[in-house]
């Protein structure tokens, strides 16, 4: 089960290419750390806040009790105040005498305020002891509770008078925020800050310097202000309908692991710059030596075996491989050299045994003709026929050329014409074609003959006149096209006959033969015959200098 998951993976994971798998497996490792830190910093960052929380509500239950006894103090100095009979005549009569005076500016001293201020129901001014410095009258209609005066910076306590059940009139006293809540005048920490909020979440004073009536938006016991996160807790001001915030700068409570992330992140970055560096050069190592071996199997030809062999002076497997390529190419190269050597031999061997088979059937055949000549009458021609007959001989037997020029060839043909012309004396006649400018192309050797003596012997007839043997030379298409033609009795074939298998005569296949084994299958001989009108071969052969 083991080795047939194992060979899945194999299989799936060599989709992907080598430089996809090293940098894939370099960055991999990268991306596994981080993902464990985020889990780590996920859960310290969680374990922090809940101590910064547990803190801040430690802080704040402190400041929160402490404010609401000094609140709960104020309020009962004013409370009692306002329950004075002194009070109550001085609303009742709306003037107030000296020792009436005496006694308020007493009790402001006894309640640590600045100012106490004495309204009747119709919010008029009675009496007042202390600096008003420009305090506006009856700045709440008459509601008791506690204010923040923003414009001057002071807390107010309303205390409401009251005379049988009815509503005569309020005092007002004001104190310094020193006085009412002397912790938030400490502004020595500047990593959190207590604050005092009103029943709409708008800030009051504290102990930062935060806008007046700002709105201050909690999601999830976070807060952004001024562009910075801080973590915030709140409690009810009991008593109040205030509430208590203690702010904890974020940036303070996560700054080790800030600084433990940033290092990670920076550890995570060089590791994978190492390691893709590492991968590169370890892909480098194996691709280019592999991209050569491609690169000269894409090149492979029969003439580059040397130049294509691969330079590698490594020591691993790939090394191993490029010298295995290298031995290769040099058997090969061997191989083909012998093939070549030994087809070479083959066709020289092939080409001497038609020649061999050639050449006896042709001096029979003429020692033949002399020997009939001989018999019937002795004079001249004999004599141009022996000569003719030692220019071929010279030509053919002596000559071991293999290739001639297309003019020796010519003069080869006129000289067994000549002989032939012995036996057959004017019955038949030859007109030669042959164009200038090949004159001095090569051509296989003794390849037009047994064409030519195909017509003689074949074509021709005794009682027939005007019978014309035609040989024509010229370049064509790009080709050495030479045409021998006659207007004899021709053979009985289809439109065009390109095997010449109907033939009996050796020599027309041996043409066939030679000229497939000199210039292969591209150059061939073609036949083409009709009965009374006569024969034409075409032979289409390279233009060879």
């Amino acid at each position: 089960m083991k080795t047939f998951y194992l060979k899945r993976f194999n299989d799936w994971i060599r989709r992907f290419s080598i430089k996809q798998r090293l940098f894939g497996f370099a960055i991999l490792p990268s991306i596994l750390m981080l993902i464990c830190f985020m889990f780590y910093y996920s859960f310290s960052r969680s374990v922090l806040l809940q101590k910064s929380e547990q803190a801040s509500i430690q802080l704040i239950t402190m400041a929160e009790e402490n404010l609401s006894l000094n609140a709960e103090r104020l309020k009962s100095k004013v409370d009692n105040f306002s329950e004075k009979n002194s009070c109550i005549q001085i609303i009742q009569n709306k003037t107030i005498t000296d020792a009436q005076k005496q006694i308020m500016e007493r009790s402001r001293n006894n309640m640590e305020s600045t100012l106490i201020q004495l309204y009747n129901r119709q919010g008029e001014l009675i009496g007042e002891s202390g600096q008003s410095n420009g305090i506006s009258n009856l700045l709440h209609q008459h509601k008791q509770g506690w204010y923040y005066e923003h414009d001057i910076d002071k807390m107010l306590y309303i205390s409401t008078i009251i005379e049988d059940d009815t509503l005569i009139g309020s005092v007002y006293a004001y104190f310094p925020k020193e006085v009412f809540a002397p912790l938030f005048t400490e502004k020595n920490s500047k990593t959190n800050a207590i604050q005092i909020l009103d029943e709409n979440d708008c800030i009051l004073f504290g102990q930062s310097s935060l806008p007046y009536q700002m709105k201050i938006q909690i999601d999830d016991q976070m807060a952004k202000i001024n562009h910075m996160e801080y973590i915030v807790t709140l409690r009810q001001i009991e008593g109040m309908d205030w509430k208590i915030m203690d702010m904890v700068s974020s940036d303070h409570v996560f700054e080790e692991i800030h600084n433990f992330r940033n290092l990670i992140l920076v550890y995570c970055l060089i590791a994978m710059i190492v390691l893709l560096l590492c991968a590169s050069l370890t892909y480098h190592s194996m691709h280019d030596p592999i991209n050569a071996m491609l690169s000269s199997m894409q090149d492979f030809r029969e003439d580059n075996l040397e130049t294509i062999k691969i330079k590698d002076g490594g020591r691993d497997e790939l090394h191993h491989l490029s010298t295995t390529f290298n031995d290769l190419l040099t058997r090969i190269e061997e191989l083909l050299t012998t093939v070549q050597r030994e087809q070479e031999q083959r066709r020289e061997t092939q080409i001497q045994l038609l020649q061999a088979q050639i050449n006896p059937h042709f001096l029979f055949n003429t020692l033949n003709t002399l020997r009939y000549l001989a018999i019937l009458n002795e004079d001249k021609p004999v004599s141009e026929g022996i000569n003719a007959l030692a220019k071929l001989l010279r030509n053919t037997i002596v000559d071991s050329n293999e290739m001639v020029s297309v003019q020796e060839e010519i003069e080869n043909v006129k000289n067994y014409i000549i002989i032939q012309k012995l036996r057959y004396g004017d019955l038949f006649e030859t007109v030669y074609n042959i164009d200038e400018n090949i004159k001095q192309k090569k051509i296989l050797k003794f390849l037009l003959q047994p064409i030519v003596e195909n017509s003689i012997l074949h074509a021709f007839e005794e009682d027939r006149e005007h019978q014309i043997l035609t040989i024509r030379a010229r370049e064509k298409n790009g080709y050495l096209c030479i045409e021998i033609g006659d207007n004899g009795k021709g053979f009985c074939v289809e439109d065009s006959v390109s095997s010449n298998k109907k033939l009996s005569s050796i020599g027309m296949k041996n043409i066939q033969e030679r000229i497939q084994l000199m210039y292969g299958d591209t150059y061939s001989m073609k036949v083409e015959s009709v009965i009374d009108v006569g024969i034409i071969t075409t032979l289409l052969l390279p233009l060879e200098n």
